[in-house]
């Protein structure tokens, strides 16, 4: 009897070893941008069937942007375009730019990033997500996209709840090198994500503790259409 425990606790441990190095391999592949080519693929699919306009407003990151499906009606009557995807870092934005920034000409560009930079295995500090980010303007302005960029703070959720003081070292970060910029805007949300307890708004996320809720998205639309209707459109319609 005590070897057929000795043998079962010998094969559970092997199947978690399995486990865990095959969640290990799917991070880190996943990590590289070329994990996302499928996705990107078929975004230009989608515009060979059904072009988007010219001269909108584009928004790029991961999964706040991804799963933003009320993301037109939100920003209307300004015109948005979706290319959000994956677990998307910077530094697959600024590989993808040539792809899902520059064929349209964007009058603006909205980024959502930086979440998953810092949840990354390799544990990229505050210093490297800024590095990534000034590499992405970098990248814009060689590929010609002259666009003025929205950066969008890097929010909390519970649970990364214990990577918060990366993100926000990350946040003030940013927004110093946004100061030394006329083309980019930082944008603070992350802050009225707290409670006036500085406990985090559990309502503003979904059932995953990572993904935004209907109310998470209601507060960055109540943040981001003012900013995008006084910078693109006319007094007229705001």
């Amino acid at each position: 009897m005590r070897g057929t425990f000795v043998s079962l606790g010998i094969a559970v441990a092997f199947v978690l070893a399995i486990s865990f190095a095959f969640l290990v391999y799917v991070l880190l592949t996943s990590s590289g941008p070329d994990y996302w080519a499928g996705e990107i693929a078929e975004f230009e699919r989608r515009d060979i069937s059904n072009p988007p306009p010219k001269g909108s407003i584009v928004f790029v990151g991961a999964r706040d942007v991804r799963q933003w499906a009320t993301l037109t009606e939100d920003m209307a009557p300004l015109a948005v375009l979706n290319r959000g995807f994956g677990g998307a870092y910077l530094e697959h934005l600024t590989y993808f730019t040539a792809r899902i920034i520059k064929p349209y000409e964007p009058r603006g560009i909205v980024v959502v990033a930086g979440d998953e930079d810092l949840a990354d295995v390799r544990g990229k500090t505050p210093e490297d997500v800024l590095e990534s980010f000034r590499i992405f303007m970098s990248a814009l302005r060689a590929h010609g996209v002259t666009a003025p960029v929205i950066f969008v703070s890097i929010r909390p959720s519970p649970m990364r709840e214990a990577r918060w003081f990366g993100a926000k070292r990350a946040n003030g970060l940013i927004e110093e090198f946004a100061m030394t910029r006329d083309d980019i805007i930082y944008l603070d949300v992350a802050s009225l994500m707290f409670t006036s307890e500085e406990e985090m708004r559990r309502e503003l996320f979904r059932w995953d503790g990572l993904s935004l809720s209907v109310e998470g998205y209601h507060l960055l639309t109540s943040r981001l259409r003012p900013l995008l209707l006084r910078r693109f459109q006319p007094e007229e319609i705001q």
